[in-house]
């Protein structure tokens, strides 16, 4: 800020101040003004009402009052005069003879709450004089009015007095700050800033010893101002964190490199698999440690001349000299091996893996953007095949985005266009009678039937499966509500299923209640079936989340069991209600290991009050070892494929006769 800048600025801080301060006088004192012509219309009208009452208690004295109101008007220089009414008739004038009882919308009744607006705008103020003769009441008002021009004339003086007061002061003192701010600050201020800029000598010591300190620290900090500039320059390119470069370390190097040569090099796009989970699971400082660890491991990895950044919260990015095919693959499975391993944090361990994207120079672009924007879709691509894998960047994979674009273009109109369908896979119980489904989404588009495994992760990362869920859950009520009407079905629960993405949404209570009471349906009959990843997230957050929905009436199922973060203890803080226990495990169950594993979940179930479903049953003697272990509900394709709704329907009704 400029000198002149900083001394207008003070002065409209002064003139800011100062004004308040008058003004806030002012209106004391006009408050004080008003107060005291209000309090004096009081009382002018309660002491002249009593007067008026022993006139009005004798005969014929009425008009003896004239003379008290005469008097109290040549007393009250602000009193123009006043009027004695019965029935809103003037019986008694005092005053200006031509005043008249003006509108009751121009009167003010209640003289215990006189306001300023009253005093400017009302054109009397009224008070009811009561009393009884003979055993009759007589009722009369007794109006006073103020004589408006003394008034105004009176509120006038007393502004014009305080803006006097307001313009001698403030000239007073903005003269006075002139000539001090210009001696003592302005003049050696100037003076130091032609020494700093080397246009003059030294100055004189002034009488301010600030300005003194900044004299001679000038000198001193022309010294430093060359390392601290380097110093700077070395914060913007460097991350925080790890002291690693950063993203505009790395495309200053990506860039020297393509100035200085052809020669191919690579750019290698790392990003550590579920570590947003990590972090949000066990905190952020944790989280920074586990960065820490990793990019200490990466720096082991590299050779001298090739570069290591990081460029986010858990992206690195290497640029490698080696670009032949088959080392480039050698060194990165390498990598993968490196970095998928448990780490020990403040005694948590910690499982990581990282997924890679690699871009060659000049094969995969000419410039330092466009071969990190393509080692990030390669990268991505590698988190679509698993995790912990990596993908070299090719047209094949450009291509394969370019269909996933297209495809997501094509799931906004699927559900405008409402092409989604509902199919059912049945859930028997230990006697093989049905017991319910699991709904289950199908995308029939125009170019056929979309795999759900294809278009739910899009959805997911798109933030489309919000709508989707809320279009199933909708379906699902729809479609209980309508059993109910069916002797066979009525009983038949549908469980559906919740993301984790859906159940974070702000508005995802808000819209199950909203089906709720648009459709209707028995709640007994819903189960809503979510996944472990649930709780990954804030874990206080999805158990009073998962308590709301309980409360509703709902179910809650756990889904794929044994795959991701479960424990006891979860499984009692979220009061599941049913588990499922994952096909992977199934799967194995005619080995004797994998059948003590399911026997393991099936009976700590129990212990814990919960029902198991077995998911991907597909043979006979599955059937009979998950019976034999105790298993509650089956479900898979030995008993029925998800079949549309008039098929289930069918298979529902038939399979129930058979137990009536």
């Amino acid at each position: 800020m400029k000198i002149k800048s900083f001394v207008f600025l003070l002065n409209l801080i002064v003139l800011v101040i100062l004004t308040i301060f008058i003004y806030s006088l002012y209106n004391q004192q006009q408050n004080k003004l008003i107060t005291l012509i209000s309090d004096n219309v009081k009382k002018e009208l309660q002491d002249t009402s009593y007067i008026a009452t022993k006139f009005l208690n004798k005969s014929n004295q009425i008009y003896s009052l004239r003379a008290v109101l005469d008097r109290k008007i040549a007393e009250d220089k602000l009193i123009k005069g006043f009027i004695l009414a019965q029935n809103n008739k003037p019986i008694l004038i005092s005053g200006d003879v031509n005043l008249k009882i003006p509108p009751a919308d121009n009167i003010k009744y209640n003289i215990n709450n006189i306001t300023f607006e009253d005093i400017l705008n009302k054109k009397a103020f009224v008070i009811n004089i009561s009393f009884y003769i003979q055993n009759q009441k007589q009722n009369y008002n007794l109006y006073l009015f103020l004589d408006k021009s003394k008034l105004n004339t009176l509120i006038v003086d007393l502004r014009n007095k305080y803006l006097i007061l307001y313009l001698i002061i403030i000239s007073i003192i903005f003269l006075t700050m002139h000539y001090l701010v210009q001696y003592y600050l302005i003049n050696p201020l100037i003076q130091i800033e032609n020494f700093a800029k080397r246009k003059a000598h030294e100055p004189k010591d002034s009488l301010i010893k600030e300005l003194n300190s900044i004299k001679n620290a000038i000198s001193i900090s022309f010294h430093k101002l060359d390392s601290t500039i380097d110093n700077l320059y070395k914060s913007t390119i460097t991350d925080h964190l790890t002291r690693l470069g950063n993203k505009n370390y790395l495309i200053k190097e990506i860039q020297k490199l393509i100035n200085e040569n052809n020669e191919k090099f690579c750019v290698v796009f790392l990003d550590l698999d579920n570590f947003k989970e990590l972090n949000d699971f066990y905190g952020h400082s944790i989280g920074d440690e586990l960065i820490i660890e990793v990019s200490e491991t990466l720096k082991k990895f590299i050779k001298q001349d090739e570069v290591l950044t990081r460029i986010g919260g858990d992206e690195f990015v290497l640029v490698l000299k080696e670009c032949e095919l088959n080392n480039i693959k050698k060194r990165i499975n390498f990598l993968l091996q490196l970095l998928n391993q448990q780490w020990v944090i403040r005694e948590q361990e910690l499982t990581t893996s990282a997924s890679i994207g690699v871009t060659i120079y000049p094969d995969d672009g000419n410039s330092s953007e466009e071969l990190l924007k393509n080692a990030d879709i390669a990268m991505y691509e590698a988190k679509k095949h698993g995790k912990n894998d990596f993908v070299i960047f090719n047209n094949k994979v450009k291509q394969d985005i370019d269909k996933m674009f297209i495809l997501k273009n094509k799931l906004k109109k699927a559900i405008e266009n409402n092409e989604f369908e509902l199919y059912f896979q049945p859930k028997l119980d230990i006697n093989e009678k049905i017991i319910g489904c699991e709904a289950l989404i199908r995308w029939n588009s125009e170019d056929g039937v979309v795999s759900p495994a294809l278009f739910i992760p899009l959805a997911e990362k798109s933030g489309l499966i919000y709508e989707i869920g809320k279009w199933v859950i909708f379906e699902a009520f729809k479609q209980v509500k309508k059993w109910e009407e069916n002797k066979y079905l009525k009983n038949l629960s549908i469980a559906f299923n919740v993301s984790v993405v859906q159940m974070k949404h702000e508005h995802f209570l808000i819209d199950i209640e909203d089906a709720i009471e648009t459709v209707n349906p028995n709640i007994a009959n819903l189960d809503m079936e979510i996944t472990e990843s649930v709780f990954m997230a804030n874990k206080q957050k999805s158990i009073h989340l998962l308590t709301l929905i309980r409360d509703m009436g709902f179910r809650i199922d756990l889904d794929d069991f044994g795959t991701g973060y479960s424990s006891l203890s979860v499984l009692k803080e979220f009061h599941i209600d049913v588990l499922k226990i994952d096909k992977s495990f199934i799967d194995e169950i005619t080995y004797d290991q994998g059948k003590i594993y399911v026997k393991t979940i099936i009976d700590m179930a129990k212990n814990l009050h919960i029902k198991t479903v077995a998911e991907g049953v597909e043979t006979k003697e599955q059937v009979d070892i998950l019976k034999e272990l105790g298993i509650d509900i089956f479900q898979g394709y030995y008993f029925a494929k998800p079949l549309q709704k008039e098929e289930f329907e069918k298979f529902a009704i038939n399979n129930l006769k058979k137990f009536i």
